[in-house]
């Protein structure tokens, strides 16, 4: 039976965390955590998944500043030993979805595969507060409706692939994939992006973001905060 792994990078992530470890375990995806030195309780709360699809916490060091690079190199450290058939790379404040309403995450991965492919890209919706709206509550996804349609370039995410084919993941920041073994499925999935639940929590987030020096904000990060 054909199994999948989604490898989650978080650093105070907490108030996402119940939210997408739910989903994606609930879609049947293993999930492996990587911790970036979190202090507002997201370890704690990832700790209650841990036997029930939640494989596994690993900590990298926090170093002062935001390193996309540190984190895309323990989750390919993590990818490197698993033995799923299938590799998922999603972010706390993403929820990934099949098209097809009442269809799971695996099993749409599932059809993709039984069709020989090999890659699946996702468009994303990014849902935003309006001023004034404060979300910062568990049941946010089900109360945000303000959203805007991301896509400066197709095909953009390609999130989900298969671990045996000739892919390459180590390019874009993780987001699109190439090599010689990447078919891509024809069917677009959906990435719900729960960008920032109200305006305290994006200032937060993303104002005095200091990024490590081998990052920096790409062009595309850059036009999606902007939007």
């Amino acid at each position: 039976m054909l199994k999948a792994l989604a490898v989650v990078c978080v650093r105070n992530e907490a108030v996402h965390m119940r939210r997408c470890l739910r989903d994606l375990i609930g879609d049947g995806i293993d999930v492996f955590l990587i911790d970036n030195d979190s202090t507002d309780g997201s370890t704690e709360i990832a700790s209650e998944f841990l036997g029930h699809g939640l494989l596994g916490i690993e900590r990298i060091p926090w170093t002062g500043a935001f390193s996309l690079s540190d984190q895309l190199r323990a989750k390919r450290r993590i990818i490197a030993d698993a033995d799923h058939d299938w590799i998922v790379h999603t972010d706390a404040d993403e929820w990934l979805c099949s098209p097809v309403e009442g269809q799971s995450l695996l099993d749409g991965i599932r059809e993709a595969d039984a069709a020989g492919y090999t890659c699946i890209n996702f468009h994303e919706i990014v849902f935003v507060p309006l001023p004034g709206d404060d979300f910062l509550a568990d049941d946010y996804a089900s109360r945000m409706s303000t959203y805007y349609f991301f896509q400066p370039v197709y095909p953009r995410l390609n999130r989900a692939w298969k671990r045996t084919a000739d892919i390459d993941s180590s390019r874009s920041s993780g987001h699109r994939l190439a090599g010689d073994g990447l078919r891509l499925y024809p069917q677009d999935f959906f990435l719900r992006h729960y960008i920032a639940l109200s305006e305290g929590h994006a200032r937060s987030k993303y104002v005095g973001r200091k990024f490590s020096d081998e990052d920096c904000p790409s062009s595309e990060h850059l036009a999606q905060l902007a939007a």
